[in-house]
């Protein structure tokens, strides 16, 4: 099964190489381009998008585009659970 385009909103432009680097297919938002035009863009090629931005987050799941959420919430459960293991493994040593 072929999988689709990954549309990185602007503020994840340095994801790219790393996700093409474990096989994924890529394309950026150009700087200026509106939530409508990313919204219109994802749907029409079928893209997923990965943004840190809410609004077009929710707006991009009421049309149906499946999204990735980066915001600070996920950012910070990722930022515990490493530390998490980070502290039990050193009571372990």
């Amino acid at each position: 099964m072929k999988r689709p385009t990954v549309l990185l909103d602007e503020q994840l432009f340095g994801l790219d190489e790393y996700l093409r680097d474990l096989g994924w297919m890529t394309t950026k938002v150009r700087p200026g381009v509106t939530d409508d035009e990313v919204v219109t863009l994802a749907k029409k090629n079928k893209y997923i998008v990965v943004s840190l931005d809410r609004k077009l987050l929710s707006r991009c799941r009421v049309m149906g585009i499946p999204a990735v959420d980066l915001g600070l919430e996920v950012q910070a459960k990722i930022v515990h659970e490493s530390l998490e293991k980070i502290i039990t493994s050193h009571e372990r040593a």
